[in-house]
């Protein structure tokens, strides 16, 4: 090279860069040893990269999940909010229309048993009174974001509305022929019961966890929309851990599927459940 010249692109080493050949380079990728222009050049752990190389690496890279194989992404919680802003709207609704909106969502034996069978699901979306949906909300709030953050925003719905599903399918078998119930608050708890036995598989404590279950349920004995509430409480927490477990012990191979398949597993049951002494017996 000279102050004249600049650089000699034909002396040995330079060659034409592989993505743009009428540029002389170099330099080579440290991984597949093309030349690469400084336009082309990535920086490396060791040397410079290509383009082509530094995609294929990051798609060797593998994606960092959580312990319920949902994506780790920062912030959201936008499937909390959506049930957060159902239940609102449910209640205000509701309130505006002078009480005729519950009567088409409860859980109603008598009506579920002539077939009305969305009662089973619809129910998760009302909380009662004006105190049952600021406990809703609050609970969802503080520990519903944190939950859907592990388990992601479809897994979060289909552990909501699993739970709902369970709480009623109980409340239909044991409870009183012409009873009636609310829904929410099991399957608010059924995400507490899911989130439960997430903490359990990583060897965390949930003794506290179960003793608030406990208190819940005393509590829905004591205080609730019907004598009966219990019953969808127990069914919420029982249905909500049951689908923790497939969603947690899911095998790594095929972890999405098998999830699929046991949680629509868990659903078959619980309609079945109900439907068998309904259209059968």
């Amino acid at each position: 090279m000279t102050a004249e010249t600049g650089p000699d692109f034909t002396a040995p080493g330079f060659a034409a860069c592989y993505k743009h050949p009428d540029r002389q380079t170099g330099i080579a990728c440290q991984r597949c040893g093309r030349p690469i222009c400084g336009e082309c050049m990535n920086t490396a752990s060791v040397g410079f990269q290509c383009p082509r190389c530094v995609g294929l690496g990051r798609a060797n890279v593998r994606e960092p999940r959580t312990r319920f194989g949902a994506r780790m992404a920062p912030g959201g919680g936008v499937a909390t909010k959506g049930v957060m802003i159902a239940l609102a709207v449910v209640y205000v609704t509701n309130l505006v229309t002078r009480g005729l909106v519950l009567p088409w969502l409860l859980m109603v034996n008598p009506y579920v048993a002539a077939g009305e069978l969305w009662r089973l699901v619809t129910s998760g979306l009302v909380s009662g009174g004006l105190l049952g949906l600021v406990m809703n909300l609050l609970v969802l709030w503080l520990a519903g974001r944190a939950i859907e953050s592990e388990v992601g925003p479809a897994r979060f719905l289909a552990i909501y509305f699993t739970a709902t599903l369970g709480g009623s399918t109980l409340f239909y078998l044991l409870g009183p022929e012409n009873g009636a119930t609310l829904g929410a608050a099991s399957a608010v708890v059924g995400l507490l019961a899911a989130n439960a036995i997430g903490k359990r598989k990583s060897g965390e404590d949930v003794r506290g966890d179960v003793g608030l279950f406990v208190i819940l349920v005393l509590y829905s004995l004591v205080v609730g929309f019907s004598s009966f509430g219990w019953l969808t409480m127990i069914g919420g927490i029982a249905v909500g851990a049951l689908a923790g477990a497939v969603l947690a012990y899911a095998p790594r191979g095929n972890r999405t599927a098998a999830q699929v398949v046991g949680l629509l597993a868990v659903v078959v049951v619980c309609v079945v459940a109900v439907a068998l002494p309904t259209f059968v017996g």
